[in-house]
């Protein structure tokens, strides 16, 4: 395995010499192994080793003991050691995430504050862990982007053991005669990896023992062909992006409509890269698309404040101010987030449909959870939106008026939605699309409360 790794490292040009190199110690096999293989090279290499790790005070003692353990091995190697402790569940309702994306989120920012503008951030991700990435990327719907997985090297940071597998990393340490500590929540399947981990990847291997070495392999040629297409898209947005004010991006209608919809799509979601720091997504791309096809002076709303329309030949992409005012916050699958914006907290849960319980009072309700088939996000109305109600199709800009809310309530009113399609009007309606029936198996219970502060569970 050492020399897989030192390939690994030379190969993707990982940290040069004389480097500064921040490495994440939980004290696990993978990143005890990581800081034992790099400590091993730093005086032919003249790196620069700092151990970091992150005490979430999530564990109690156990965690205390992780923590002593890093600190132990650290002083043996002699690493200088940098720990930092975080309440992760008050920070994670602070948030309005889940805990185990507010670990991630708060173990990255200071892997990236540690190691500064120079530096290099070294992290144990392995061969298991890559085929867990794609597994719930699947899971949650994605394109070839997202089938790339992890990669080796993004900006300063790297995974010098992505090749490797975890029993490879077990045997690197038994054979060194290093020690490592195991997370008993790792045996636990609250969190999605976990699941993954747990459930799904040992059925895989029971098909094909060389399930996850194949989906680490399948992984590495889509990158391949990701940069590939990404170098091309790029140089076909150069080529056809039109002089315009720095706020606003314009291009030619006739252009993009000529253009293979695989590109097409590409050049879209780079168009709105320009707005928002998150790629584009299938919904917001699909209505720049349709928004080709119409005429002169047509306009859509997108996400985040983003305003497409039709000039003439041109398509533009500005940022409309004014639509700055509302909110649009992605939903968990399950969990409860706290919404600042609109003053709400909105909480999620799956039962099986036999038993689901719960009380019809205009704040929860109950939809068949496998007709959901898009993400879901809690944001206020945006034009074009729409639901399915008896009667056809309702835009909800009739609905309300139908019902008399106020116009100031309008703007602030919080829906429950998929793309455009509504899938609840709290208080008012719900999608009949998307409601239980006879075959239904299992339930999605939604409830939203009006909260002034967020005083969320331990």
């Amino acid at each position: 395995m050492r020399e897989k790794v030192r390939k690994t490292i030379e190969e993707f040009h990982m940290f040069p010499q004389g480097a500064k190199i921040v490495v994440g110690v939980s004290g696990g096999a993978d990143s005890v192994a990581l800081l034992h293989l790099l400590s091993g090279w730093q005086a032919a290499y003249d790196w620069r080793l700092t151990a970091v790790h992150i005490h979430h005070g999530l564990r109690g003692e156990e965690a205390d003991e992780d923590q002593a353990f890093v600190e132990a091995l650290c002083r043996t190697l002699g690493i200088p050691c940098i720990v930092r402790r975080f309440d992760v569940a008050k920070e994670a309702r602070t948030r309005g995430l889940g805990e185990e994306e507010t670990g991630r989120l708060l173990r990255y920012a200071v892997f990236q504050e540690m190691a500064g503008e120079e530096g290099y951030i070294a992290v144990a991700h392995h061969r298991g862990d890559q085929a867990e990435t794609l597994l719930m990327r699947l899971c949650r719907g994605t394109g070839l982007t997202g089938l790339v997985g992890m990669r080796e090297v993004r900006g300063n940071l790297c995974r010098p053991l992505l090749e490797c597998s975890r029993q490879e990393i077990e045997d690197y340490c038994k054979n060194a005669g290093l020690f490592w500590r195991e997370d008993a929540t790792n045996q636990q399947d609250t969190y999605t990896r976990n699941k993954l981990r747990l459930r799904v990847l040992p059925l895989l291997e029971e098909v094909n023992p060389l399930a996850v070495e194949h989906m680490a392999q399948t992984a590495a040629l889509l990158a391949a062909e990701e940069d590939y297409l990404s170098e091309q898209a790029e140089q076909i947005y150069a080529r056809l992006r039109l002089p315009s004010v720095p706020e606003e991006v314009h291009l030619p209608k006739d252009a993009l409509s000529r253009l293979h919809p695989a590109m097409q799509s590409r050049l879209l979601r780079r168009a709105l890269a320009e707005f928002v720091s998150a790629d584009g997504s299938r919904s917001q791309v699909k209505a720049l698309q349709e928004l080709l096809e119409k005429p002169t002076g047509k306009r859509r709303d997108l996400l985040q404040g983003v305003v497409a329309e039709n000039r003439y030949d041109t398509l533009v992409l500005s940022r409309k101010k004014e639509a700055l005012q509302g909110f649009c916050v992605e939903l968990p699958s399950e969990g409860e987030i706290f919404l600042p914006e609109g003053g709400i907290s909105v909480k999620l849960q799956i039962f099986d449909k036999k038993i689901i319980e719960f009380s019809e009072d205009g704040c929860t309700n109950v939809f068949d959870y496998d007709k959901i088939d898009q993400i879901l996000f809690c944001r206020t109305r945006q034009q074009g939106d729409y639901i399915h109600l008896k009667g056809g199709r309702k835009r909800i800009k009739d609905l309300f008026i139908d019902e008399k809310i106020p116009r100031a309530e309008r703007e602030s009113y919080p829906l429950i939605a998929m793309g455009e399609e509504i899938l609840w009007v709290p208080g008012l309606r719900s999608s009949v699309d998307h409601l239980p029936d006879e075959q239904t198996k299992r339930i999605l219970r939604i409830e939203i409360r009006r909260v002034q502060k967020y005083e969320g569970k331990n």
